[in-house]
């Protein structure tokens, strides 16, 4: 298979990448595979018990282990797909994925998706991880905007979103319902990969 940027391939599937965090921790960024289905269904509902930062409530959660073992089987055999993890000494400490929007008009679009184990937040894991999928993405050519939406008090998210070149696109108002006094936008953020 032909070999990109950092390690970067097509189909879906990237070489194992080795990088530093901020404090000096090595960890890898490697593509998922159904065997990952049981330590992202974990790793998820860690994330979604905080109650912070996401648009999902562990409520909502409702993938069992065997639908993630065979949806990172699809990752793995869709073109215009890609898993990634982080790992950490063997522990999975974030998960990224890419799909595509399925209408024929809006395949040009792919939905980024991310989470990152709670103490290993702030540590460049997360951007890493985009880079290496928005390489992948300029590398693979099949979509032309990477799309995400993102609650609006999580500041820190935007800040790295923004860094990254990812444009706020607009502003969902009283999108999300915390509870009965409260709600909250949801900001749409777009990266244009070929302008």
């Amino acid at each position: 298979m032909k070999k990109w940027i950092q390690g970067v391939d097509k189909l879906g599937i990237i070489n194992p990448i080795q990088f530093k965090t901020k404090s000096n921790d090595t960890f890898v960024i490697r593509t998922a595979n159904s065997s990952d289905g049981y330590g992202m269904h974990q790793l998820t509902k860690e994330v979604l018990e905080e109650e912070k930062g996401l648009i999902m409530t562990l409520r909502d959660f409702n993938m069992t282990i065997e639908d993630q073992m065979r949806k990172n089987d699809m990752y793995l055999n869709h073109p215009q797909t890609l898993a990634l993890l982080a790992e950490h000494n063997r522990t999975l400490i974030g998960i990224l994925t890419l799909e595509p929007e399925y209408l024929i008009k809006t395949m040009h679009r792919g939905n980024l998706g991310i989470v990152i184990k709670k103490e290993y937040r702030s540590l460049g894991i997360g951007k890493k991880l985009m880079t290496t999928a928005l390489s992948w993405a300029k590398k693979n050519r099949t979509y032309e905007k990477i799309e995400l939406e993102v609650l609006e008090s999580n500041k820190n998210a935007i800040a790295l979103y923004e860094k990254l070149g990812f444009i706020k696109e607009g502003n969902f108002v009283n999108a999300v319902k915390h509870n009965e006094q409260k709600y909250e936008d949801l900001i749409r953020m777009g990266f244009h990969l070929f302008q």
